[in-house]
């Protein structure tokens, strides 16, 4: 390249050599970033540790925030009372104990024992119209007799629902939740139906939802 006298011409020669020298900068990086991800076995490494880690977690102090814990039930939520009485001596030096006070823990626990209904279904029959009429039971959620008759409860097929839509397990997924957590037995067809069913039992509410919005000046 010819040396030019130009004050412009040389300034367009500096800012020429600068961007080839990012240029090339940058090939290198990404060459350097390519072979070093076809190396690693881990994806998205942090590179070389550094000296002096922080350490994990929230910072003593004043932006730590408010510190978080769960609150006692009410009395009226109590519905098991146990007693952890004192042992018979010291389990140091096996001395005699004097109780001094009782104080209270509490506990939420999850109830894995799942509740097995029958209901008797009351069938008969029309005396004028000679039509089948059956009894119904609110907490039943099926009128299917017969080899349809072994239904899932309206909290069970909640959970199907929650886990499947909300949670996005899958159908397999959804029923060995419910199996090993519940011991309660669902296919993974029957997974499905309970879905398709809640789905269709919230048709008409969605329908008339849709309905009223149509007929409303602001939405």
């Amino acid at each position: 390249m010819q040396p030019v006298s130009c004050a412009g011409c040389q300034a367009l020669q500096r800012r020429l050599r600068d961007l080839q020298a990012e240029n090339d900068r940058l090939r290198r990086q990404l060459d350097a970033a390519t072979r070093a991800r076809k190396r690693q076995a881990a994806p998205f490494a942090k590179g070389q540790p550094t000296d002096q880690p922080k350490k994990p977690g929230r910072k003593p102090g004043q932006d730590y925030g408010p510190k978080a814990h769960r609150q006692p039930p009410g009395p009226e939520q109590i519905d098991e009372v146990h007693e952890a009485p004192l042992p018979h001596a010291c389990p140091a030096c096996g001395g005699p104990l004097d109780e001094t006070r009782i104080a209270q823990q509490f506990q939420v626990e999850i109830p894995r024992q799942p509740i097995h209904r029958q209901f008797n279904i009351h069938v008969g029959q029309c005396r004028q119209c000679h039509r089948r009429v059956q009894g119904r039971h609110p907490l039943q959620t099926s009128d299917a007799l017969g080899a349809a008759a072994a239904q899932l409860g309206p909290d069970a097929q909640a959970a199907v629902v929650e886990l499947n839509k909300q949670a996005g397990l899958s159908h397999g997924k959804v029923t060995r939740c419910l199996e090993s957590l519940f011991g309660v037995p669902l296919s993974r067809g029957g997974s499905v139906h309970t879905v398709l069913r809640a789905a269709a039992r919230c048709e008409p509410v969605y329908e008339a939802i849709r309905q009223i919005a149509s007929l409303t000046a602001v939405v």
